[in-house]
């Protein structure tokens, strides 16, 4: 199997299941990159917002400074939804949920527990959140999603399966490694996965490469990608190790750059 290691031959090497996002005519999915654990996830007119960090409000109140500003301003996203897979800073951003909740009047906050909490600390109106609990799925406009278990320091926390019309998608959020986990994802998946997005860090309770690795051989997903890298100079990994990891399987991978898109 090729290894899609880097956008370009990435795009060329799917012929046609991946596409750059800003292709004419198709797409089902669209599926964009706002670094660290965050994506937009596009379809039929409607937006979903998954852990979007589109501040520097880490650098500002713990020093960790991102190494490169966010791909797009909060002015240019307007979503439907936000989702939220845990309480931590670099996923559950105030400044950045207060805003796209504000320049989009019916936008919903959806997470686990710890998320909702968070959003009445914040004052955000009741019918606006939405509670996300493992294994119950949640219809939001042209979406299905349904939260999967994770293993992290914020109990609460979750990962997410996404779908839309035949296509499906898991995203990690932040999570450690564990044999069980994969059964329980597979079960709510139902049907093999077209993408996994999947922390890589190996710190601050996620994953490390050959963990992630070894999560997406037993999911077996058409195409892996890794994340929750880049971000901050204390934090981060270097993703062609689990480029090689997943290569070694079998498995192909796709490398994203913060800001691009895919369309499945």
């Amino acid at each position: 199997m090729p290894c899609w290691n880097d956008y370009e031959a990435s795009r060329k090497a799917c012929k046609g299941r991946l596409a750059d996002g800003n292709a004419v005519g198709m797409p089902k999915m669209k599926i964009t990159w706002l670094g660290q654990g965050g994506y937009l996830i596009e379809h039929s007119g409607h937006c979903l917002a998954v852990d979007p960090y589109l501040t520097d409000a880490l650098g500002e109140t713990q020093g960790f400074r991102r190494l490169s500003p966010p791909p797009f301003s909060m002015e240019d996203i307007v979503p439907d939804a936000v989702f939220i897979t845990h309480d931590h800073l670099d996923h559950f951003d105030p400044e950045t949920v207060d805003s796209l909740l504000r320049q989009s009047p019916t936008c919903l906050l959806i997470g686990p527990q710890s998320v909702i909490e968070h959003g009445r600390r914040l004052a955000l109106e009741e019918q606006r959140l939405v509670l996300a609990s493992v294994g119950k799925p949640l219809s939001l406009l042209s979406f299905l999603l349904t939260p999967t278990p994770a293993r992290h320091s914020d109990r609460f926390a979750v990962g997410l399966l996404v779908k839309v019309s035949e296509r499906l998608i898991y995203i990690s959020g932040d999570t450690l490694y564990d044999s069980t986990l994969a059964p329980q994802i597979d079960s709510l998946a139902g049907r093999q996965m077209d993408a996994a997005f999947v922390c890589i860090n190996g710190r601050l309770g996620n994953m490390e490469s050959a963990e992630a690795a070894k999560l997406v051989a037993a999911l077996k997903p058409v195409v892996a990608v890794p994340m929750h890298y880049g971000m901050f100079a204390e934090n981060t990994a270097d993703p062609r190790e689990f480029v090689t990891k997943c290569r070694v399987r079998g498995q192909e991978t796709l490398l994203l750059e913060a800001g691009r898109s895919v369309v499945l």
